[in-house]
């Protein structure tokens, strides 16, 4: 959704309209199930995804009809049988819904408190009033405060659920598409090295946000982390980080005990919402030794996960990245150790 909300407020700052679509209802084996997003601009270029395929194709015809005649949104019925599925390559005898809707220039203002929030880790949502035969649908957020239509019972409804993923929600007989933006969470790898390559690349699967710190840029390079949205090569491990938050998870596999350690002590500097080492129970303790006679405190010890990743009995570089990757989604889903 961040790229797609990017895209969508540059149309609308140029003054030009578009079209966002969402999977709001699915049934079956759907890859990109219900609040998979995408945007079709004026000049029919997409950004963002509903699957592809045949669907996707008629999505961005009818969203390029929409944008050149009166109508406010179009919804969009797709049954693809097992075989049809398995050629398009997206359902497996599934079903979706998707909702097109014109969004206009007048609506900026509205996106940008959106992304605003989004970006300050407010986990805002994203409403959809879907459509019925009396009426369009209508989009609100809620965020700092609610819009003055929604009413507090379904205010306190929405802020109890407590979700990451979309999901749908009747309130006196009317339907809410619901999709909370909450921040994928980045994941600070310090070292590049055969593990963090590894947990780099799984990280960026499971939805991560990946920066890669290192000192050596045959190691720290964009050809070896294609997909991190960041590489970082340093002059050395001394200044490692800007402040942390919550949704900032730092995974110290560099190339030394004394980098691991004084990497350590700069994220427990930080509000980071998960710091792990690696390393064996020896080299812990030593490094919790030196931090304590440096003024850190046990409590500020307890925050580590040491060692690093699920107990899965983990050897290899790639098994070792799949415990930590593993670790950092059941941290993300609030399940904490």
């Amino acid at each position: 959704m961040r790229y797609v909300l990017d895209t969508l407020i540059g149309a609308l700052e140029q003054g030009e309209p578009a079209v966002l679509g969402a999977i709001v209802r699915s049934a079956g084996s759907a890859p990109r199930t219900s609040g998979a997003r995408m945007l079709v601009l004026a000049d029919g270029s997409l950004a963002g995804s509903v699957g592809g395929g045949s669907v996707e194709g008629a999505c961005q015809a009818a969203a390029t009809k929409l944008l050149a005649d009166s109508a406010s949104h179009r919804e969009l019925d797709f049954n693809l049988s097992s075989s049809a599925a398995a050629d398009e390559g997206m359902v497996c005898g599934g079903a979706v819904t998707v909702l097109l809707q014109r969004v206009k220039p007048s609506e900026l203002e509205r996106f940008l408190e959106l992304r605003r929030l989004y970006r300050a880790g407010a986990r805002p949502l994203l409403l959809t009033l879907l459509p019925r035969a009396d009426s369009p649908p209508e989009l609100m957020m809620l965020g700092s405060e609610a819009p003055a239509e929604l009413p507090e019972t379904l205010r306190e409804q929405l802020l109890n659920k407590g979700r990451r993923s979309p999901f749908t929600l009747v309130h006196n007989e009317r339907e809410f598409f619901v999709e909370p933006l909450v921040h994928p969470g980045t994941v600070h790898l310090a070292g590049a090295g055969h593990v963090a390559f590894s947990t780099g690349h799984l990280a960026a699967y499971a939805g991560f946000e990946v920066v890669v710190l290192d000192d050596r840029a045959e190691f720290a390079n964009s050809e070896r982390y294609p997909t991190a949205r960041e590489v970082r090569v340093l002059e050395n491990f001394d200044h490692c980080f800007p402040e942390l938050g919550t949704d900032d998870y730092v995974v110290i596999v560099t190339r030394g005990h004394i980098h691991d350690r004084d990497v350590l002590a700069q994220a427990l500097r930080t509000g980071a919402g998960y710091i792990g080492m690696i390393g064996s129970s020896k080299k812990r303790r030593a490094v919790y030794a030196s931090l304590l006679a440096d003024g850190f405190t046990e409590a500020d010890l307890d925050r580590v996960y040491s060692p690093i990743g699920l107990d899965i009995g983990s050897d290899t570089p790639a098994e070792i990245g799949v415990s930590i990757v593993a670790e950092l989604i059941q941290v993300r889903a609030g399940k904490k150790r």
